[in-house]
């Protein structure tokens, strides 16, 4: 009975906290999702780029976490990008889902083809609504006050903004994410607003021959509620004109003002086949959770099309 109830706990607690934050993220920016966090990005390329991912959390439990993403972003005319992605967010009692969309502006650093020395700015609108079915709880206390009601909605609107650069294999990206729209006191109506992220991202792409190179890079995840999240990621690359496997893997850890903890260790493999892209992450947990829900694993897809928007292409 007290693992029961341990499981139980660790799910609700789980879905609750990942609820308060829009799109959860993960190995998403690994696997061609880098817009899905950061506006600067949409139309970073010539393609039309098609980008899906699911993610499954404690595979052991019956009504564990599961993230959906679907997003879609493209250069529309000169040097402007925009895209629109929809996620939702599930488990247990609470249920979650939203959409953003923005426009981005890129600027070239230099004369090179193949848009490789670019910086960028961008800006999106994210809607965020959260359900929590109160039917779905059993508890000790029936009439406890705090889970009354058959079903609660929380609607919340956030402005995300964003900066990215390339030049020379080297890439950098800065966004701020979740700054409340609406609901934007310190507390309403006995809520407050997610706090806002700021997502930080430096890496290398270090080129060993000519069919190969490495890219170590590092993503922080801050937020105002003083947690720091950070993402140290190696990836292998081989490749030729058309396809391209890519290995590697991703820790990460977590801190805040009380503790610090080891979370997890993902190997990761991503395969393009021409225009289409499919990677996949397993997420082995590092903390005691993992013994009661288990591990956790990522699947991406994505294709790039031919830029059927803006057929005049990028202006250099």
């Amino acid at each position: 009975m007290r693992k029961l109830y341990a499981i139980v706990c660790l799910a609700l607690l789980s879905n609750a906290y990942k609820a308060q934050e829009t799109l959860p993220y993960y190995q998403q920016y690994l696997l061609d999702g880098e817009f899905l966090f950061n506006p600067a990005q949409y139309g970073k390329t010539d393609y039309v780029q098609l980008n899906a991912n699911y993610q499954k959390q404690f595979i052991e439990f019956s009504e564990s976490p599961n993230v959906q993403s679907l997003g879609i972003n493209a250069n529309i005319f000169d040097r402007v990008g925009a895209g629109i992605s929809v996620f939702r967010d599930a488990g247990g009692p609470i249920s979650a889902g939203g959409i953003s969309a923005g426009a981005s502006y890129f600027i070239p650093l230099s004369s090179e083809g193949d848009r490789k020395d670019q910086f960028s700015f961008g800006t999106s609108v994210s809607f965020y609504n959260m359900n929590i079915d109160y039917t779905k709880i059993n508890t000790e206390d029936g009439y406890d006050p705090l889970l009354q009601g058959n079903e609660g909605n929380i609607f919340m609107a956030y402005a995300n903004f964003g900066l990215a650069a390339t030049y020379k294999n080297i890439f950098a990206n800065v966004s701020v994410n979740d700054i409340a729209l609406t609901n934007d006191e310190s507390i309403v109506n006995g809520r407050e607003p997610s706090p806002i992220k700021f997502f930080l991202n430096l890496g290398y792409d270090w080129h060993v021959g000519d069919n190969m190179y490495f890219t170590p890079s590092a993503l922080i995840n801050l937020n105002t509620n003083s947690t720091r999240t950070i993402d140290y990621n190696l990836m292998a690359t081989f490749f030729n004109d058309i396809n391209s496997f890519s290995a590697g893997v991703s820790y990460r850890s977590v801190q805040n003002r009380f503790d610090s903890q080891q979370l997890q260790i993902a190997p990761i493999v991503k395969v393009r086949f021409n225009k289409f892209m499919i990677g996949a992450t397993y997420n082995i947990g590092l903390s005691d959770i993992q013994q009661y829900g288990g591990n956790s694993f990522m699947v991406g897809l994505g294709y790039n099309f031919d830029n059927f928007i803006n057929r005049r292409g990028y202006r250099y």
